[in-house]
Parts: structure tokens; sequence; C-alpha cells
């Protein structure tokens, strides 16, 4: 399999932690700039975009991982440290904002916080005693973490998945879990006459229907030499079944392929635009971090002057996403991991 080493799966990732951060900011800030751009840039689009690059990257991780355990292991230490942390850090800073005491305060809606967040339920307990209970449009402490139970449920499937497509054709196996994905997300969107829309939201972004992006992620890696050599003609009918499922008509059975193919084309394919993973992933940290601190500033109504609380909340994140990935995320992560290699060299070629 021919993949460069030079490619932009860090530069993407960023761009859609950062569309991430700004589809949450706008309607907080209610800058016409930031409405604006989440016109033009969609949050699910990268949040999919997001699941077709893990898609692609843990089964080549899997595929060149010495056992089970190792996988395990370097999956766990990659996304966890800072998954407890966000959750733990804030969940005992967030007292300080609270309209309630001490004592109403760390009561067991305060555990049951910190337990179902931690084993990934956070629908089940999304908020905190007294917090932000008077910010407009929700008072969830980080509502993107939905996600991060539907990337830890991929992790556990890999290895069957992977065992499967040892054992029978790939483009059979992997066609029937797209397929039964897409079924998946069309038998719950039509039961929206039966279903709340809350409840409708949370079914549709259960591992059934995201998997069709996880899982053509993967067919793109399984493929990727096939892909690279029809690309030229694959790009072009991509880039106008998302045109028109966007301003068309819904062909959602054909979207999360034609999508994967334009993500993995911009991170392989595309002109090389930089190592800009030298001083780290921050994408990670950008987007568990950043949503607690929208609420904050939020709740002290900083918005109420944008020319100082959007520049100001911007460099919160990014300085937060800095320090959680050089004190917690890097330092769980072995030694031959692509960023802690890239940084030493970095370090070794300012010592010269």
């Amino acid at each position: 399999m021919d993949i460069n080493r030079k490619n932009n799966f860090d530069l993407i990732r960023l761009l859609a932690a950062i569309v991430v951060l700004i589809a949450h900011l706008a309607p907080k800030s209610q800058d016409a700039a930031f409405v604006t751009l989440t016109n033009i840039f969609n949050p699910k689009v990268a949040v999919d975009s997001f699941f077709i690059i893990s898609g692609f990257l843990i089964f080549r991780s899997f595929e060149n991982t010495s056992s089970l355990k190792s996988y395990i292991q370097k999956r766990a230490k990659r996304i966890l440290p800072a998954y407890v942390a966000v959750i733990v850090i804030f969940a005992f800073a967030l007292y300080f904002v609270s309209s309630v005491s001490f004592r109403e305060y760390f009561n067991i809606e305060f555990v049951k916080y910190i337990f179902f967040n931690l084993i990934t339920l956070n629908f089940l307990q999304s908020t905190l005693p007294g917090v932000f209970v008077d910010n407009p449009y929700t008072s969830a402490v980080n509502d993107p973490l939905w996600t991060i139970k539907v990337e830890i449920m991929f992790y556990i499937v890999v290895p069957f998945i992977a065992y499967i497509l040892h054992k029978t054709n790939k483009v059979f196996a992997i066609s029937t879990i797209y397929l039964l994905s897409i079924l998946y997300s069309t038998v719950v969107v039509q039961l929206v006459d039966l279903l709340s829309p809350e409840m409708l939201i949370q079914l549709e972004q259960q591992l059934p229907g995201q998997m069709a992006f996880f899982i053509s992620g993967a067919f793109l890696y399984y493929f990727y030499d096939k892909f690279k050599d029809n690309v030229m003609l694959l790009l072009p009918i991509a880039t106008l079944i998302i045109t028109v499922h966007n301003l068309v008509a819904q062909v959602y059975f054909l979207y999360p392929l034609a999508l994967a193919v334009i993500v993995i084309y911009f991170c392989l394919i595309f002109k090389y635009l930089g190592n800009f993973g030298k001083y780290g992933d921050f994408s990670y940290g950008i987007y568990i971090w950043h949503f607690p601190i929208l609420q904050i500033f939020t709740h002290f109504r900083l918005f109420d002057h944008p020319w100082l609380g959007i520049p100001l909340v911007l460099a919160c994140v990014f300085l937060v996403s800095y320090l959680s990935w050089h004190l917690i995320e890097k330092p769980f992560l072995a030694r031959k991991s692509h960023y802690v290699v890239v940084e030493t060299k970095e370090k070794d070629l300012v010592a010269k």
C-alpha cells in the first residue's frame, strides 16, 4: 500500500475541530461573522469527516499493530487521559459558577455526572447542579462528548470487523456493513412521527448510524491503491453526489462514501500543505475542551461585548488545548508515536 507519510490528516482534523468550535461559538456570541461561517462550514460534515478519518487510520493502526493488547493500549492511551481530565476537572471547577450551595452541589447528581460521563453515557447526566441553568440553548456541560462514546465503540468493533474482512470477501463484507448502517439511519428518520426530535437525534447518532462513515474510511484504507489510481474519476462523481444531496434531493445512501472520497483525497492525494503535527495534535483538545469554556463565557455574559469575548474565548480554547496536549495527552503516548517522533526531530533540528 503506497501511502505518503507527508499527508494532511493533522490539518484536516484541526480544521474539522475548528469548524465544530465555530458552530458552537456562533449562537452563543450572536456575532454575524461567525453565524455566516456556520452557513458555509457545516459542523455535521466536520463530525462525519472525523469518523471517516478514524475509520481509515484505526483500521490501519490495527493492521500494523503486533497484538490485540498493544492495539487496546494505544487506543486507550490516546483517547482516555484527556477525556477523563475534561470530565473530572470541570466537574469540580464548575462549583464556582454554580447557583447552589456546597452541599447541594456535591450530591448524588454530581456523582452521577462523573460516573455516567466516565462510562461515556453522557446523555444520562449531562448537567451539574445549578450550573449554566440560565444559559440559552442548553445547560449541558459538554455536549460534543457524545461522539467519544461512538468512537470508543468503533475501537471495540474494529478487531471483529477486521477478522471478518480477512475471512470473507472484503467488498461484500464492507458493503453489507455499510448498507445495514444506512438502513438503520433511514428507518430511524422515518420514525419522526413516532419519536420526539431529541430522541430521534440520539438514536440516529448511535453506532449503527455512524458506522457508514467509519466503514467508508476503512474501505478506502483497504483499497487505497485502486482508489488512488481512479481518484480523478471518483472525485468529480463524489462532488456531484454531495452537491445533489445538499441542494437538490437527499441521496443519503451515497453520501458517506462520497464524503469519504473527498476527505481522504485531501488527506493523502492533494498537495502536501505542511507538517501541522510538528507542535502536537491539538484537534482532540479543541474538540473536547471548547464547549465548557464557551458555556462559562456565556454564563458571565462576556459575549455581550463580542469584540472582547470572542478573541478571549478563542485564546482560552487554544491555550487549554495546547496545555492538554503537552501535560495530559502526549505523556501517555508511546515513544514511537508519530507526534513524539516529529517533535523530537524538530527539537534536534533547533538544537543544531
